[in-house]
């Protein structure tokens, strides 16, 4: 039986979101309910923490699995094991950055025109000090609880901040200076529960059906319908992942094939199918792809 930790906050709805494609919906009592269950054999408590709590509470061993940020293992320097990484975060499919700030105004134009003693108000004080050690500056971190961008200019002279589509910095008229480090999900479990073998399974049961349903909702099945004589142009356009289902019913000249593509590039690939001579293509949504 595995314990989980769920984030709170804005990684509360997509992750939410991906543990219902795969099947694992999570059931609260109410929307603000912090305690919640699984209708899973291999789950047996489910709670919610802010992400910056769970990998310390994971690496503990108080819960076996978690779902957090990189961002937040590194801060922490929580000891867990990092089952899988997803790129996805309350807005985008690509995760998110934390960078540093500086008012539009700002005369600098990089990292290394910050003078020592420059002010850096964070959420990340562990972050912002190692990043600006490696630089060789002395910077000031403060340790921010919030409204981190509201900091400047009176209590600091830049921030180190999460962005997704920076929308918040620009309202705020700040400028991104420069990428700190990118950021994805990370599965997580403890070292305790990665080193017992059943409850390692159990983990990594829950990982493949997440996993499984995350690359689902990226890439759409083609079933494409080719003219025999034009198969040599067809087959080079198809993915990795495509197979034969045979003539194509009552005219032995076509040929049926299907793929698994790419949602982002789909409108590419059709085009390409039907310029090179498919005759039909019709798409159907993936609910889960697994691979090994």
């Amino acid at each position: 039986m595995v314990s989980v930790a769920l984030p709170t906050g804005s990684l509360e709805e997509p992750t939410l979101e991906l543990f219902r494609a795969a099947g694992l919906a999570v059931r609260k009592s109410s929307p603000r309910a912090y305690r919640a269950s699984i209708d899973y054999p291999g789950v047996e408590r489910v709670v919610f923490y802010k992400p910056r709590e769970i990998p310390l509470i994971v690496a503990d061993g108080t819960f076996d699995f978690g779902v957090t940020g990189a961002d937040w293992i590194e801060e922490t320097g929580a000891k867990i094991e990092v089952v899988h990484t997803f790129d996805y975060s309350k807005t985008t499919d690509t995760g998110w950055r934390v960078v540093l700030a500086v008012p539009a105004d700002h005369p600098a134009r990089s990292e290394r025109d910050l003078g020592h003693g420059t002010r850096i108000a964070t959420e990340y004080p562990t972050i912002a000090q190692d990043h600006f050690q490696r630089l060789g500056l002395r910077a000031e971190v403060i340790h921010s609880h919030g409204t981190t961008e509201a900091k400047v200019p009176e209590l600091a002279d830049a921030v180190m901040e999460v962005v997704e589509t920076g929308s918040s910095l620009r309202q705020n008229n700040l400028r991104v200076l420069s990428t700190v480090r990118r950021c994805g999900v990370n599965l997580i479990a403890s070292p305790a529960a990665w080193a017992d073998r059943s409850v390692r399974a159990s983990v990594e049961t829950l990982t493949s059906l997440l996993r499984a349903a995350h690359a689902g909702a990226a890439h759409l099945l083609l079933t494409v319908v080719v003219p025999a004589d034009r198969w040599t142009e067809v087959e080079p356009l198809l993915p990795a992942r495509w197979w034969r289902l045979g003539g194509g019913g009552s005219d032995p000249r076509q040929e049926v094939v299907q793929g698994v593509f790419r949602k982002d590039r789909i409108a590419e690939a059709i085009a390409g199918l039907t310029r090179a001579g498919a005759v039909e293509i019709v798409e159907t949504p993936i609910g889960k792809l697994a691979s090994p």
